[in-house]
């Protein structure tokens, strides 16, 4: 059955197979009449990058648990899929673009192409040594896999989630690891530092050593890597893992003239459609890492890295491909990482992302119990929460469990804008098998209650 504003046979090309590359391409498929064709640059499609640190740790088995459709899936819906191939350029004004000598024309257009790891510039040429890697790819996890089977030591530069994911896996099991990041805490995108400190103490506790406030000054070696400098002290490696972030890979759309945003990112309208000298195009769409987003709380422009992002991305373009009129807002960015024992989450903004839009916070930290302290597992509960105007407007929490649900329930508080007066009524289950009578939560809200001015007051 063709869709409304559709004619049957349409080309629809999308550049990049990661996770709106692949769900736009399934989800056109299913609910248009479209020829669908996907390039991706990547060797493999429709994995979870996620899931690649579990791996290391044994919790996954092996990296072909992460595949999550194979080519097969993609061949009897009738997908066509290329892998390992790089698109040379795009032609906008003749619906067209170029791999090689091919030319291969589109009616519509998704350009997802993700994003590259950034490496500081004093150390880019050591990325050319033998077992110095950065980790995007079911490719990069597969080799760094191979090398950690006999690895002693590693160094991992940059304190991300992917950085402390994968330093409790190999510490666990028995290499010799080193965290570096150049910040004074580790996270600092997601948690505050006295937050993060409690993350560090862990870390330390189980065998990881933490510098922070520190950049290599070398990465050593002939061949293989030996070493990483820092400070002038030599850390032995025999693998080294650089992991300080990444920078959206817009650099073909650029150069088809399409608008970029002060992020590096991709400019779209609401419906996701690409901008042109600040028109909207309408056949073409962008999404995921490569594209900027807006951030619910500041306004202000951001890019997500968050899978779950990419995915509703993914669904409002189908959407329109589909002849809906759908449209993606702000965000509030919901987090959460599993680090070894404890679940690590944060949604909204920091207090130095606060502090840097010019805006006043007040917050409330609590430390509870994740169940009845009689009741076995009972564990830790670490929470902070911020607020200002007397709204909510982040939160960062650390346990043993129930980290996303309490971040899930948050998340939608931000977005209702909820004040800290609408909190303090909040209701809360109880078992002693699952919670305490209050949740700490109510604490950590009482806690900024009491610092808050008093309405009205000056």
């Amino acid at each position: 059955m063709v869709k409304r504003g559709e004619t049957p046979g349409k080309k629809l090309l999308i550049i990049g197979g990661g996770a709106v590359g692949m769900a736009v391409s399934t989800g056109a498929t299913r609910h248009t009449s479209h020829d669908v064709t996907v390039i991706s640059t990547d060797k493999h499609a429709s994995y979870s990058q996620c899931g690649i640190p579990y791996v290391f740790s044994g919790d996954v088995p092996n990296f072909e648990q992460l595949i999550v459709k194979g080519p097969e899936f993609f061949k009897e819906m009738g997908i066509k899929v290329r892998l390992d191939t790089r698109v040379d350029s795009i032609d906008l004004d003749n619906r067209s673009i170029r791999i090689g000598k091919e030319q291969l024309a589109f009616d519509k257009l998704v350009i997802a192409t993700g994003s590259t790891p950034s490496i500081p510039e004093h150390i880019e040429n050591s990325t050319s040594l033998k077992n110095v890697f950065t980790l995007r790819t079911l490719s990069d996890g597969t080799q760094i896999g191979k090398v950690l089977d006999s690895a002693k030591d590693l160094v991992i530069i940059g304190a991300g989630s992917i950085g402390a994911e994968v330093a409790i896996a190999t510490a666990r099991s028995g290499i010799r690891t080193s965290l570096l990041n150049r910040s004074n805490t580790i996270l600092s995108s997601s948690l505050d530092p006295d937050m993060a400190e409690t993350v560090i103490s862990y870390l330390e506790k189980e065998g990881v050593q933490v510098l922070t406030g520190h950049t290599p000054t070398s990465i050593n070696g002939e061949d293989s890597v030996t070493s990483v400098t820092v400070n002038e002290i030599e850390i032995p490696a025999d693998a080294v893992l650089i992991s300080v972030g990444v920078t959206p890979d817009s650099a073909l759309a650029a150069e088809a003239g399409i608008d970029i945003g002060p992020t590096g990112g991709i400019l779209t309208n609401d419906r996701l459609q690409v901008m042109r000298n600040g028109n909207a195009i309408e056949d073409v769409f962008s999404g995921g890492e490569c594209t900027q987003i807006y951030n619910f709380v500041t306004g202000k422009p951001m890019l997500s890295h968050l899978a779950s992002t990419a995915r509703r991305m993914a669904g409002v373009i189908t959407d329109n491909l589909e002849g809906k009129d759908t449209c993606f807002g702000p965000v509030v960015n919901p987090w959460v990482a599993v680090i070894g024992d404890l679940q690590i989450g944060s949604v909204g903004i920091t207090t130095a992302e606060a502090e840097k839009q010019g805006m006043k916070v007040i917050s409330g930290i609590a430390t509870g119990s994740t169940r009845a302290e009689y009741f076995p597992g009972a564990g830790k509960i670490f929470i902070k929460v911020l607020f200002h105007d007397r709204c909510l407007i982040g939160a960062q929490i650390i346990s043993t469990t129930g980290t996303k649900e309490r971040i899930d329930g948050l998340s939608l508080a931000i977005k209702r804008k909820q004040t800290i007066d609408e909190l303090l009524e909040m209701e809360t289950c109880y078992s002693p098998a699952v919670s305490t009578l209050q949740d700490p939560l109510l604490f950590a809200v009482k806690g900024a209650h009491r610092k808050m001015p008093k309405k009205g007051a000056r």
